[in-house]
């Protein structure tokens, strides 16, 4: 019996003059306890120990739910009309910012919103100058985890800083694929790219969650800038970037995610597309024009692949799907 209890019948047998009173007054309290009325008498003592509230239980976490690397659950899959979340990673391509605007990944989470008639939230982890040791590296920060922790769609472009582009015209190096002047970067970048997508995957459980690769136009300046620095640089930058693309492709492919084309909608799908029109005056990044392409071949990708379907809200009779047409 527990103390408190114990410290009732106590008093009561000290008074044996009111041996009547007493006998009602224990059988009112009895009927309390067993009531409930009473708290704190007919239960065990609280796992809290003197002074907690009786009848409480600590919260725990299920411990079979999925847990993220922070050890929080991950968050549950959203409503078929609930708000979704976008996350780009990578370099100065999707972080945008020496565009000084809205780069492709804030344009894909607007335009799929158009589409699927449901609320995007979208955060831009992506760094300039960042390789993919740099990308890899942020998984383990704090603000990244709890973006990813919650993401539907990953975007990630990342590599091209890996390379000593001081090489690319050199001839030594021609033709890139089995060059052994980036065998060694090429491997690296495998390697790198699908530690990258299952760290992405050790935080978000969810198999839902889309992640989609893109290559690159080019990994370093096109356009008029690069026609300037030669025939051999031409040559040789579109070599080493149809093997990094080649590469993503295949990480896309043995992971199970999304490789997206970047280099045909600024290169033409022959490669003698000029997209001088499409960069900045640096021809190493996009401009506005060449995020909008971007944008595009983003968002009809995942139309290909059935994501953006899975993503609309329901629409009620008589109500045409926000993701037929354009």
């Amino acid at each position: 019996m527990p103390s408190a209890a114990r410290h009732v019948v106590r008093s009561v047998r000290r008074r044996p003059r009111h041996v009547v009173a007493a006998l009602l007054g224990v059988a009112v309290l009895v009927a309390l306890v067993l009531s409930g009325a009473v708290a704190g008498l007919g239960s065990a003592p609280s796992a809290g120990g003197p002074g907690a509230p009786t009848g409480s239980t600590a919260t725990q976490a299920d411990p079979s739910a999925p847990r993220t690397a922070t050890g929080h659950s991950s968050k549950a899959p959203p409503s078929p009309s609930g708000p979704l979340t976008l996350v780009g990673l990578g370099d100065s391509v999707p972080s945008a910012g020496p565009c000084g605007c809205a780069g492709y990944v804030e344009q894909v989470g607007r335009r799929l919103g158009e589409l699927t008639g449901r609320t995007w939230m979208v955060h831009n982890d992506a760094t300039g100058g960042w390789t993919t040791a740099d990308v890899e590296g942020d998984l383990m920060s704090a603000t990244t985890q709890v973006h990813l922790a919650g993401a539907d769609l990953v975007l990630v472009e990342v590599g091209a800083n890996d390379f000593d582009l001081d090489r690319v015209d050199d001839q030594g190096c021609f033709p890139a694929a089995g060059s052994t002047c980036w065998s060694s970067t090429i491997a690296g970048l495998r390697d790198g790219l699908t530690r990258i997508i299952a760290g992405i995957r050790s935080v978000d459980h969810r198999p839902d969650l889309r992640i989609a690769l893109l290559g690159y136009w080019n990994v370093t300046v096109d356009g008029s800038v690069g026609r300037a620095l030669g025939e051999d640089f031409v040559l040789g930058s579109d070599e080493l970037t149809r093997l990094v693309n080649t590469t993503v492709q295949q990480v896309a492919a043995a992971t199970g995610t999304v490789y997206v084309d970047a280099y045909t909608p600024l290169k033409g799908p022959t490669g003698t597309r000029d997209p001088t029109q499409d960069l900045l005056d640096d021809g190493d990044h996009p401009n506005a024009t060449g995020h909008a392409l971007l944008t595009a071949a983003i968002v009809d990708q995942l139309r290909t692949t059935g994501a953006v379907a899975a993503w609309t809200a329901p629409t009620g009779p008589g109500r045409q799907s926000s993701s037929d047409g354009g």
